[in-house]
């Protein structure tokens, strides 16, 4: 997938060099998982690329961010990320106590339940997404009481609520439950607006160090966020387009991954969020959404700021990855069974290289303007 400006630009002896700002999801791995990630799914593009591709060591780069460099010898391109931390915030509301995780969770669930505009939006929530969203409060009520019910007349009362909670606990771990359920309260508390230790303070820093690379030397900057990363992404946004008059520099992007920002925005009681959302709806700047209809924990494929108001939007292109035609089909089964590990395909790689890999993405000697037009071509 060559282009014209990236051959003459090599010709030329020159090199591309990239910003990227990762924002990961809710997830209190931190840094050194998600380095770990990029360097293991780099040599598995380079091998499949066939692109010499190398991935430094991960240093500090300031208050909760670190950083790591990608160099791609073959296309003379270099991206600098800066992963831009909040694991310290994530950590700070990680229930651990599980009677209350339990609660919160059941409350939090009938809250988004009783403020999402149903009569708006409902027909555009996909069915997974709906499943994913309920399921972790049933794996640990209805789920129970059923398992109880069915082995109390089998085996009688005392195996009944043994083997019945030792069960339901071994599903929702399997089934992530105990995470969904924290990613759930968490997204009520800032549906709320609820404040949250740290986390206010951690958005201006990130809006900061973002804004300072606006003005530096670089082909593309690239702000990516993966699931909550893009919830947070929003007020990120709505900061920096406040200081530019509503338009990002021409070399910027906004890539949300397996997006969750309309689940949010749905509901009535969200007045903080929307406005937000109606904020950065009003700028000016490419913003690629990718999500996938086999990803339940996304919602995809639909417009991130469908509750604003104004016709006006950005350059937004609202894809899905479509991993299926870039997969062996037997790999990409096995694949896909895992819903947990689903969620996390926007940061790998598969056999065949799409346009828009997130490896190829983040380390290619051209901006995503062109591969966003090579996968539209690809695709049609």
């Amino acid at each position: 997938m060559s282009d014209p400006a990236q051959s003459e630009q090599a010709a030329q002896g020159e090199e591309f060099r990239r910003k990227v700002f990762y924002l990961s999801g809710y997830d209190p791995r931190g840094a050194r998982f998600y380095h770990w990630l990029y360097s293991q799914q780099a040599d598995i593009y380079a091998r499949n690329s066939g692109h010499d591709i190398t991935v430094s060591a991960r240093k500090r780069s300031g208050p909760g961010n670190h950083a790591w460099t990608v160099r791609d010898e073959t296309d003379r391109s270099t991206s600098e990320f800066e992963f831009l931390g909040w694991d310290e915030v994530i950590r700070g509301t990680w229930g651990r106590n599980p009677a209350k995780l339990v609660w919160d969770a059941l409350r939090a669930t009938l809250a988004f339940t009783a403020a999402w505009e149903w009569r708006k939006y409902a027909h555009r929530i996909p069915k997974p997404s709906y499943i994913a969203f309920y399921y972790p409060a049933l794996s640990v009520t209805a789920l129970p009481v059923l398992l109880i019910a069915i082995i109390w007349l089998a085996a009688g009362p005392i195996a009944g609520i043994i083997i019945g909670i030792a069960a339901s606990v071994l599903v929702a771990r399997v089934m992530k439950s105990l995470w969904l359920m924290r990613f759930i309260i968490f997204n009520d508390r800032i549906s709320r607006g609820e404040p949250i230790a740290k986390l206010d303070e951690r958005l201006t820093e990130m809006a900061g160090t973002i804004g300072a690379s606006l003005g530096e030397d670089w082909d593309e900057i690239l702000l990516a966020t993966h699931s909550n990363g893009s919830v947070l992404a929003m007020p990120i946004m709505e900061r920096l387009l406040s200081t530019r008059d509503q338009r990002m520099p021409e070399n910027f992007a906004l890539i949300t991954l397996g997006s969750c920002i309309p689940v949010l925005a749905m509901r009535q009681d969200a007045t903080e969020f929307r406005r937000s959302v109606a904020a950065v709806a009003q700028g000016d700047f490419l913003w690629l959404d990718l999500g996938s209809p086999t990803d339940g924990a996304c919602l995809p494929l639909v417009d991130p700021c469908i509750t604003s108001e104004s016709r006006h939007r950005p350059e937004q292109y609202i894809l899905s990855p479509r991993w299926f035609k870039y997969c062996d089909p037997a790999t990409y089964q096995q694949r896909r069974r895992n819903k947990y590990e689903t969620h996390f395909e926007y940061l790998r790689t598969f056999e065949s290289i799409s346009p828009l890999d997130y490896l190829r993405v983040t380390s290619c000697a051209q901006p995503l303007r062109n591969s966003i037009a090579a996968f539209t071509k690809d695709n049609t």
